[in-house]
């Protein structure tokens, strides 16, 4: 059963979105725009006589245009679907109070003429990460120099030999440990002393490998100084339009959010608590094996 929204009864929200099954849908200052199957409608206000909004399994929004014949059915442009009946009503009653009332004096308008059809434009994909950075590389070859220096420095080999080679990938572990912990405590101090509060707006989405698979949300803000920096988020297709982000003045291209500050202190705390024994007794075993191995 289909349900009409009255044009003009809410006040128009340009910018409002809509995302489900069957595309995307945004309301803009004069036009809706609707991605779907890699095609994108520009569709005038203009052109749209109502949004009706089906009640069934999956609340849709049907976005109807005006028709040139007098006395001819709307004809349905498209139909979204959302699991968010608010999504839904919101989006309908937007694009309602957003549609110009048209006197019934005035010629009829043929929506479907109206409507522009441009490719969807598509979110470059960063080009493939290499295999380790060059600070993990310094950090690779700096432990393969430590594995071999523990290996050679016991005069003879022998069990203290072993003993270096059986628990070096627990000292691994132990480095990778510290760095997470000190990476952790300089990232809160700095947000925590210089960081500044803002809001990332949504500017694209990168699906997964399959339709089970999150993908990656792209959103864009602005720092102090004018320039404009992305953040990429694991989520789904159907993830936050707006998200609050802290970042460093001085290092704008790297943000954190949307976490509240005490959580995270709470998981400063808690990698702190795991991290500093951790790095404490790594840093005993290292003295007690090279002390060992010099005087073996």
């Amino acid at each position: 059963m289909a349900e009409p929204m009255t044009p003009g009864d809410a006040k128009p929200a340009p910018g409002t979105a809509l995302r489900g099954r069957g595309g995307s849908a945004h309301l803009r200052s004069e036009a809706v725009v609707l991605d779907r199957a890699g095609i994108r409608l520009i569709i005038p206000l203009d052109a749209i006589e109502t949004v009706h909004v089906a009640r069934g399994k999956r609340p849709t929004a049907e976005i109807r245009l005006n028709s040139a014949a007098t006395g001819a059915e709307a004809t349905t442009v498209c139909a979204i679907g959302s699991r968010s009946t608010e999504a839904v009503d919101a989006f309908a009653h937007a694009v309602n109070a957003a549609v110009p009332q048209r006197d019934e004096s005035e010629r009829p308008v043929d929506g479907a003429a109206l409507v522009r059809a441009v490719e969807c434009p598509v979110m470059p994909r960063t080009p493939c990460r290499p295999f380790l950075s060059t600070d993990e590389w310094w950090a690779f070859g700096a432990l393969t120099c430590l594995f071999v220096v523990g290996l050679l420095l016991p005069a003879g080999g022998g069990s203290l030999a072993e003993l270096w080679a059986g628990s070096f990938a627990g000292l691994v572990f132990g480095c990778a440990v510290a760095r997470g912990t000190w990476r952790a405590t300089v990232t809160w101090w700095l947000l925590h002393r210089y960081g500044v509060t803002t809001v990332a707006t949504r500017v694209g989405y990168w699906p997964g490998e399959d339709g089970n698979s999150p993908g990656v949300l792209v959103y864009s803000f602005t720092a102090t100084v004018g320039t404009t920096h992305t953040v990429r988020r694991t989520g789904s297709r159907g993830g936050p339009d707006t998200i609050g982000i802290s970042y460093d003045p001085a290092r704008p291209d790297f943000a954190v959010g949307p976490g509240q500050p005490w959580v995270r202190t709470l998981m400063l705390l808690i990698r702190l608590l795991v991290g500093v024994p951790v790095a404490l007794v790594m840093a005993a075993y290292l003295l007690w094996y090279f002390t060992t191995a010099m005087h073996a």
